[in-house]
Formats: structure tokens, sequence, C-alpha cells
């Protein structure tokens, strides 16, 4: 069974069906033909400036940052031949927002197998295929070369966002085409207006009655009469011609140009903060909002990014022990103040208070102990201290002299 993708707007077989019944088969609001409305535009560039800003990190099963310079150069250095792991992940961002997938081939180490870079394939150069076995196949069109590449899913990473099928994704804009229909009707009225003046009127000729072809023809001379001119240019009459202009209530287009309904349902189907987009926002600071939209909105993108890395960069061994995070810790990390308190309070150590920080660990191994009050001892010495009516830092010794 193959899973049909057209070239034009990229969509599921299911979406493309749906289009066709409604009239249209190639739905003009989906693609790189929707950046031309400005709010998906911003929302978009949020998007993936935000996932291409944060690095990715290799972490264990418990938590801990380990230290892997391979992954570290392919996800945050270099991902690709010609580009740089910044524009690899805005560019896969912006395909899996705009088509609902986004491709790009594992090119390996055909020794270890370890990945090395990453080939990257618009939309439009994929098939995705399902087997008679229930196996995956993609198959990359090279431009470059003419030639049609075969790959399993293992050597692919694909990103998609929202999926019904777990084989092909949705684009969001797809439940966006009334607001964005809605959004571009109202820009070209406000278009027309200042154009022209917005000059519908009625044009009375004097004389007999006139037949309903007389009418057209009246009609069709006064429209090429208007032609090339602008808005308030003046236009020309016999004595045989009255025209009365039509008034337009001012407060349509104040409601137009006001309407923030569309962008509200933009940032919503989205997950953008409403006030990225110029639409008023609850009571709250930047930076908690930002902190909500990260910690809440983001990880609809950055879990489905992060599981499908770890699948195809870590072998099977590894994935059992280690995984694939974005460090978010710029924005949703905690203060030295926080962390200095959960250091006192035993909830970490002080050497996992400097991860916390985004600082390097130290070698000394007293950091990775827990340390309690009497003036911060040892939490292991706590008792020993108490026993001996000793203060933290303080020696038998000493206190007898």
């Amino acid at each position: 069974m193959s899973f049909f993708q057209s070239l034009g707007g990229k969509v599921s077989y299911d979406d493309y069906i749906s289009s066709v019944l409604s009239g249209n088969s190639t739905p003009s609001y989906v693609g790189i033909s929707a950046l031309k409305n400005s709010d998906i535009l911003t929302a978009v560039s949020i998007i993936a400036g935000d996932v291409a800003r944060f690095p990715l990190i290799k972490k264990t099963i418990s938590g801990d940052i380990e230290k892997d310079d391979d992954i570290n150069y392919l996800l945050n250095v270099r991902s690709t031949k010609n580009a740089t792991a910044r524009d690899w992940k805005f560019a896969m961002v912006v395909n899996a927002i705009l088509t609902g997938n986004s491709y790009s081939r594992v090119l390996r180490d055909p020794l270890t197998g370890k990945a090395l870079e990453f080939q990257f394939y618009k939309p439009s150069q994929t098939t995705v295929e399902e087997t008679d076995n229930r196996d995956i196949l993609y198959k990359f069109f090279d431009s470059s070369t003419g030639q049609e590449i075969k790959c399993s899913s293992d050597d692919v990473i694909h990103w998609k966002f929202f999926t019904h099928d777990t084989i092909l994704g949705r684009s969001p804009l797809l439940s966006l085409a009334d607001e964005i229909s809605l959004q571009d009707e109202g820009t070209r009225t406000l278009l027309k207006f200042f154009k022209d003046g917005f000059s519908s009127g009625i044009l009375k000729l004097k004389g007999s009655q006139l037949s309903g072809e007389a009418r057209k023809k009246a009609r069709m001379d006064f429209e090429k009469m208007r032609e090339g001119s602008a808005g308030g240019s003046p236009l020309v009459f016999d004595d045989t011609q009255e025209y009365s202009p039509l008034e337009i209530d001012t407060k349509v287009l104040q409601l137009i140009s006001s309407n923030n309904f569309s962008t509200a349902q933009i940032a919503k189907v989205l997950r953008v903060p409403s006030y990225k987009l110029g639409v008023n926002s609850p009571n709250q600071s930047v930076a908690q909002l930002m902190d909500d939209y990260v910690s809440n909105d983001m990880p609809f993108y950055l879990d489905a990014i992060t599981s499908e890395l770890g699948l195809k960069i870590l072998n099977k061994d590894d994935r059992k022990k280690y995984r694939i995070e974005f460090d978010t810790r710029g924005v949703t990390g905690f203060t030295v103040d926080e962390v200095r308190n959960m250091v006192n309070n035993q909830l970490l150590t002080p050497n996992q208070g400097l991860e916390q920080l985004g600082l390097p660990k130290s070698d000394d191994p007293d950091m990775d102990r827990y340390q309690s009050s009497l003036n911060y001892v040892f939490l292991d010495k706590k008792e020993e201290y108490q026993k001996q009516g000793l203060k933290g830092g303080e020696t038998k010794d000493a206190k007898e002299n």
C-alpha cells in the first residue's frame, strides 16, 4: 500500500481527498504560499527560531548530562555538508509546519554505523510508502544527479508534529483555511478602499428605459472610463449621466483593521503566545509568558524532535541508557538563589547545582555529596558532629582548646 503525496501542496492523502471533495484540488493555505500571510510567517519564524536556538544535549536516564563531542558537533555545529546545525533545524521545522512533514537522510559510518551527517530533502523530493510487511520505505529524488535513492526508516530523520496514522504528518495550517481567508478578504477590502476610494455607486442615464443589455454596456463603459485612475481622480460625465457614489460606513473599516480574531486563532493553532503576534495577552510579565510558552507549548514540537533523533542517532544499546533533549535552561533554568536553596536543603548536590546553572562540574569528589545544616556539613557526617557537640567545620581539638 502506498501513501500518496501531491507535489504541490504536500499534504497527506486524506487531506488531498478532502480538498478535492470541497472543490479545491490544490489548497493554497499550506506550503510556502502560506508565508504570504504575515501572521503565519511570524508564527513559523518564532517556532523555528526557538527550536534552532536551543542546543541539543545527550543525557543519561537519571538526568545527568553526558558529554558526547560527536553528537554535539552533528546537532549543534554542522548538520549537513552545506548548512549549519541552526539552519538545518530551522528548515526542518518550517517544512514540518507548512507541509506536515520534513525529511533528512542519515549518512552513517560504514564500519561503526554512527551518524556522520544529514542530507536534507524537500517534501516535494520525497515519497513515503508502506510495504506489504508494514515497513516504511522512503524514496528521495536527487535533483542534482537525477537519481532516486531508497532508504529504510532507520536511515531517515522524519519530523511530523501531528499525525493520525504514525506514518505521515498533517499541517496545522489545514485547520486555518477560514481564518486565513477572512484575513485576506479584509486586507483586500482595505486595499480597495485606499486605492480607489471604494467608488461603488449608482450611475443614472437620462432618457428612455434601458434594456438589460444596455445597462450592462453602460456599466462596462463606465468601468473602462475608470481604468488607470487612482483614488481622488476626477470622473468625467456628460449631461445624460448622473453618478451618485455609495457611502461606506467607516465603522466597517475600523472593524476590519482592528479584528484580531484570525490572528488569535493562528496563534492558538500554532501554539504561539498571542502577544508575539500583536494580540493583547493576560496580565502577566513577559518573563512569565515566555516561561509558560517554553514549558507548556514548546514541548509539542521539542518532544517530537528529540524522540525521532534519539531513535535514529543512538544505537539500540545507547537508547536504553541515554536520551536526546533540548537544553532550555537559558529560559526555564533556576536562578542562583534557587539553586543555592536546593543545595542547602539536600535536593541537589553542589555539582548538580553547578549543572543546573550551566557551569562545569568540579572534580572534587565531595562536590557529589549532599550537604546539610550545622553550618552545612555533609549529610553523612551530621550525626557524628551532633554526638561530639561540634558545629559544622569545627574539630574536637579546636573545641577543647
